[in-house]
């Protein structure tokens, strides 16, 4: 008798931890995640309402780029570095409570080349600091956390970076956006590769995370054609959709410049599943 109660609460426990766990990510179980990639910073409340319609919908995960975008006027300083700290713990645990990925961007290797008004330092000007967004990052822990340590790699000092996170975050799921945002395959040490295609209807490889982390595809989705434009909700389900009958794992939209709260994209991403 004893031997039955103790397989019963086995059980029990077992189907608790698989219905609270993150979904795998796989080929043909298509799962959706959301993010104000630049801007989550911006303010807690609107990452709360975000998160908290995320799991209400459906959503899988939420992105951010962990350097921000460079509009932040004391960015790269030690105060900066421990105020992102703070913000990342605080996301992080919003994240864990709700059973939500958090996809991690951690720089972009575009950065301080002036696209998108973007004229902060390059990365080998702060590459020391930036190593230290990725110890933040191994601070936090694996659970529930999938690391792009570069987004857009096209320098060596970016595939330095990379290597050195490989490392660093050897305990990681990590993700490789290498050859400018269109890598032909997954190097060694990377569980995955995201691929930043240019519009709704680019072809995509099936085994690839698909991120809409590009000038053109931002401006299609948008409701408007503008960069810092809350989403079209009916052009969100057709993308989305178009991806799943392909069987992609991951499709992400990337909220670009867009520092506000966006319920109607979010559950768009939740409604084109169903």
């Amino acid at each position: 008798m004893f031997r039955r109660y103790y397989l019963s609460i086995l059980v029990m426990v077992a189907l608790h931890l698989g219905a609270i766990a993150q979904p795998r990510i796989e080929q043909g179980n298509t799962q959706v995640w959301y993010g104000r990639v630049n801007q989550w910073t911006v303010s807690r409340q609107i990452l709360r309402n975000e998160l908290n319609l995320i799991k209400e919908c459906g959503v899988n995960g939420y992105m951010i780029e962990l350097a921000v975008w460079d509009g932040v006027d004391d960015k790269w300083s030690n105060e900066w570095i421990v105020r992102t700290q703070k913000n990342y713990r605080w996301l992080l645990r919003e994240c864990r409570k709700r059973k939500i990925w958090l996809f991690v961007s951690i720089i972009n290797d575009n950065m301080g080349k002036g696209k998108y008004g973007d004229t902060g330092p390059t990365l080998e000007k702060v590459y020391e600091s930036a190593l230290q967004l990725a110890s933040i990052v191994k601070r936090g822990g694996s659970k529930g956390v999938i690391v792009q340590p570069v987004a857009e790699t096209q320098t060596p000092t970016g595939q330095r970076f990379e290597q050195e996170c490989r490392k660093i975050l050897e305990n990681f799921t990590l993700v490789y956006n290498g050859e400018s945002g269109h890598p032909k395959s997954t190097p060694e040490g990377f569980h995955f590769r995201a691929v930043h295609p240019a519009h709704i209807v680019s072809s995509v490889a099936d085994d690839t995370l698909v991120i809409s982390d590009h000038g053109l595809i931002i401006r299609e989705l948008s409701i408007d054609g503008g960069l810092e434009s809350r989403g079209n909700p009916q052009k969100v389900v057709t993308w989305v959709q178009r991806l799943q009958q392909q069987g992609i794992a991951v499709v992400g939209y990337y909220a670009f410049k867009y520092d506000q709260f966006d319920p109607a994209t979010i559950r768009a991403l939740g409604e084109a599943l169903k």
